[in-house]
């Protein structure tokens, strides 16, 4: 079942020395952490002036869809999913 959520969260990131490419790694939402085994997309999107980094990430069973607010450097976390129909 897909589960909106919209509320900020603590993400660990994980950059390439040159700063090029970049990755939710960790995150931490409602006193749990959650290690992302994969990223399965990544997309920037802009709004107005400001530039947004869409992740779709997982931990296994559950995946997360994750935004980067380039503007104010904040992670919101959009929606997840367990999978299932609901």
């Amino acid at each position: 079942m897909t589960q909106s959520v919209n509320e900020e969260v603590a993400i660990v990131a994980v950059f390439d020395p040159n700063m090029i490419s970049k990755w939710p790694y960790k995150m931490r939402w409602n006193g749990r952490y959650f290690t992302f085994n994969k990223v399965d997309l990544e997309h920037p999107v802009w709004e107005g002036k400001t530039l947004h980094h869409i992740f779709s990430v997982c931990d296994g069973p559950t995946f997360f869809r994750l935004n980067l607010d380039t503007r104010s450097l904040s992670w919101t976390l959009e929606e997840t999913s367990d999978g299932l129909a609901s």
